[in-house]
Parts: C-alpha cells; sequence; structure tokens
C-alpha cells in the first residue's frame, strides 16, 4: 500500500474489527445467547471482506494507472474496477 490515505483508511477499519471483537469476547464470558454471538461475528466477516475489497480496488487502480495516464484514463479505470468489484459482491 504506496498511498498514506489507503494505509490509515484500512488500519482504522481493522482497528474497528479488533474493538469488535473485544466486544463480542465479553459477551461470550457474560453467556450472551449464541444467536447475538453469532449476529456479530456475522457483522465481523463483513467487515473483513469490505477491507479486502477496498485493499483490492486501490491495489487495482494503483497496479493499473501509472503516471504516463490522463486523469480521463484513470477515471476510466477506476470506474471498470468498481464495476468488477460490485459485481463480485
Amino acid at each position: 500500500m504506496s498511498s498514506q490515505n489507503v494505509k490509515t483508511e484500512v488500519l482504522n477499519r481493522l482497528r474497528n474489527v479488533k474493538g469488535h471483537v473485544t466486544g463480542i469476547e465479553r459477551m461470550v464470558e457474560e453467556n450472551q445467547p449464541c444467536s447475538s454471538v453469532l449476529i456479530q461475528l456475522s457483522a465481523i466477516r463483513a467487515s473483513i471482506e469490505k477491507i479486502g475489497m477496498y485493499i483490492l480496488e486501490n491495489n487495482a487502480v494503483e497496479c493499473l494507472c501509472d503516471k504516463k495516464h490522463l486523469p480521463d484514463d484513470k477515471q476510466k479505470i477506476e470506474q471498470i474496477v468498481k464495476q468488477m468489484l460490485s459485481f463480485l459482491k
């Protein structure tokens, strides 16, 4: 991850997941219902998948665009990558 903005965003999202895991640990220690724990685990899984998609999107655009591309080219590449990721969801 060469972009500082992307790195910061990924770290923030991962810290959010870490906090969520801590909350689930507390739920298990407090003998919360399994259904509640499973719902929270599902939320974490969705968050992790979103982080992966975010990294994939930014990496794809970064790899496909170099300094010689015009701004219009970069917008077209970004649009294609977004369409591909939407299809994969």
